[in-house]
This record gives C-alpha cells, sequence and structure tokens, in this order.
C-alpha cells in the first residue's frame, strides 16, 4: 500500500493516472483527481481535476468537466474547460463552455461555443502592486 508520501512523491502532475483502453466500452460517471485518457468508448459523464485526451479510437457521449480537454476522437456533449484542444482528427458535438481554444486544421466543431472569463491568476486588484510593502505609502 502506499502512504500518502510515497503517493505524493511518486505523482508526476503531467502524467496519465487513468487510462479507458482500446476496445473498452464504459457507462457511468468517471471523477478522477488526475489526468485520464480514453482509448475506448464512454457513455456517461467525465469530471477530471487536470487533463482529459480523447485519443483518436477514443469517443465519449456525454459531459466533460476538466482544466484541459485534449480532442484526437469524438466527442458529443457538454464540454466546460479553461483550454479545449481539437487536433486535426479531432470532432466534437454539442456545446461548448471554454477561456482558450486551440484548433488544428481538419478538426471540426459542431457546437454552441461561450467563452468565459479567465479565473484570476494573481492578488485581487485593489489599487496594490504585488509584492508592494505598506511602508512605501507616500
Amino acid at each position: 500500500m502506499y502512504n500518502s508520501k510515497q503517493k505524493n512523491k511518486n505523482n508526476n502532475s503531467g502524467a496519465v493516472e487513468t487510462v479507458l483502453g482500446e476496445g473498452v466500452v464504459f457507462e457511468g460517471i468517471i471523477s478522477c483527481e488526475g489526468s485520464m485518457k480514453v482509448e475506448g468508448e464512454l457513455k456517461g459523464d467525465i469530471k477530471v481535476a487536470n487533463s482529459i485526451v480523447v485519443g483518436p479510437n477514443g469517443s465519449v457521449t456525454g459531459d466533460i468537466n476538466a482544466r484541459e480537454v485534449i480532442i484526437f476522437g469524438k466527442v458529443t456533449g457538454k464540454i466546460d474547460a479553461g483550454v479545449l484542444e481539437i487536433k486535426s482528427t479531432g470532432e466534437i458535438t454539442g456545446e461548448v463552455l471554454i477561456e482558450t481554444l486551440i484548433t488544428e486544421a481538419g478538426g471540426i466543431m459542431r457546437a454552441k461555443c461561450e467563452m468565459k472569463s479567465p479565473a484570476p491568476k494573481g492578488p485581487k486588484d485593489k489599487g496594490q502592486v504585488p509584492g508592494a510593502s505598506q511602508a512605501a505609502k507616500p
């Protein structure tokens, strides 16, 4: 068994932690703390904390919620993501709610698209410069 130190030590944030393999058909809801790759067929909703990749032979029929979604295969449903990347073999039908859209030539999107405001990246702007000390006031 892993203890928390081993789990954190071996956790590579760029690595795919969950794979739905080619030839596998899954029906249901998936929730994943890390990243996921779909090479098979998923009928249901997916909530992934980091990124999800739908491979060239992969398909998803359902809603996807993730920080980053990369599509090589087919998705039918609603995508809510920070970044959506549609590769040249990718195809999306449905709705997308995203901050950033990246498409390659040949990628297909038949969807209602809504761009959302990016999440704040720094301290809330209240007239202060980040890192400025209180002693610097006139």
